[in-house]
């Protein structure tokens, strides 16, 4: 059950919920401040959006996949942290966790059997994996106390595990984990953090993957209202095209999820959302396509469908994926040679520069 907590995690949440209020959005983008196709330097002073249009999103991204050498390291996410806190981010931590019944420590074993395991029930307490996962959530405390500013505070963060909890894909996921023992392993988690390792500095999100046909189908492994300060959703577009209607599809979603958020007094986010792009020739590209994109206008179609509806209006940040390489990137970039002169400019960052120059789209301070 969520105790007290540093300010900072209460401010954190009150921003939070203050833009909710405003009609303004946050925006987001994962693995911001160390991992980019435009980056030079690795430690949270650059990002592809910040080169492009002079600041970091509002909202960074990280994931504890950098603790174990993926995606970075422990340390660099540490000074990254501290650097992006510095500039005025917000961090929201997620976590990729591995399947402990497996040897490796990668979240997926690419076998027909990489959700195999019984992993829920073994990890908690009484279970062969308890001691194994301990020391996975020993990993993130540690994290937790390293994370401080110049003064020696922790900074706060948006912790949010088992996300997509509704789909296939993960170990937690529900064809793999029962609705009540997903509540329970959660709810174990959280406990575990603040009161045996007393992290007082992370709020907390419930993110599982879109669409909702009902409130009850969003709250079905809701781990209730003493556990979560943040309601989320994942969603993306998958090979978009100008008649597929996905707009049509997320309005109801972002309307159940604004009911929601009335209801338990908990903002909302849309806490992963991007396009996965099957482009002009046939190339399908786990985010946008290096060229030839179907749909260019996907950032300011974006910002002008969820200012339209007031459940749309509510919605406080959305948070792209991680610009991993030139053939797998979420956000637009571009190139300078040595001489600043741009060598490389996505077709579609017009419309990212325009989306980030509308004054209803929040970029960091």
């Amino acid at each position: 059950m969520l105790k007290d907590r540093i300010p900072g995690v209460y401010s954190l949440i009150g921003k939070i919920e203050d833009v909710a209020y405003s009609g303004d959005f946050m925006f987001g983008h994962q693995n911001a401040g160390h991992i980019g196709v435009s980056i030079k330097v690795h430690d949270g002073t650059e990002s592809d959006v910040k080169n492009l249009v002079g600041k970091h999103p509002a909202v960074v991204g990280i994931d504890t996949l950098s603790f174990f050498g993926y995606e970075g390291n422990m340390e660099q996410l540490v000074r990254v942290v501290q650097e992006l806190h510095r500039e005025g981010c917000i961090i929201t931590l997620s976590s990729h966790m591995p399947n402990f019944s497996l040897g490796g420590d990668d979240f997926y074993d690419y076998s027909p059997n990489f959700t195999d395991g019984n992993v829920g029930p073994r990890i908690l307490p009484g279970g062969d994996l308890n001691a194994k996962y301990l020391r996975f959530l020993d990993a993130i405390a540690d994290f937790a106390q390293e994370c401080v500013d110049v003064d020696g505070v922790p900074i706060p963060m948006l912790f949010r595990p088992f996300h997509e909890d509704n789909g296939d894909w993960f170990w937690w996921g529900r064809k793999h984990l029962a609705d009540d023992k997903y509540v329970t392993l959660f709810r174990y988690t959280v406990d575990y953090l603040q009161e045996q390792k007393n992290i007082k500095s992370f709020a907390y999100c419930y993110s599982p993957n879109g669409f909702f046909a009902n409130e009850r189908e969003y709250l079905r492994r809701y781990p209730g209202d003493d556990y979560i300060d943040v309601l989320g959703m994942d969603i993306y577009r998958d090979k978009p095209s100008n008649d597929d209607k996905f707009f049509d599809k997320l309005k109801g979603s972002m309307e159940i999820l604004w009911k929601l958020s009335l209801d338990h007094g908990k903002p909302y986010a849309l806490t992963e959302i991007g396009i996965r792009v099957l482009d002009s020739v046939g190339g399908y590209y786990e985010g946008l396509a290096p060229q030839g994109n179907v749909v260019k206008d996907f950032f300011t179609e974006l910002i002008s469908f969820v200012a339209s509806f007031e459940a749309g209006s509510r919605c406080s940040y959305f948070l792209t994926w991680a610009n991993f390489s030139d053939q797998q990137f979420w956000v637009p970039y571009e190139l300078k040679d040595e001489d600043g002169q741009v060598s490389f400019r996505h077709e579609m960052c017009d419309d990212f520069v325009a989306f980030c120059k509308d004054s209803r789209v929040l970029l960091a301070p």
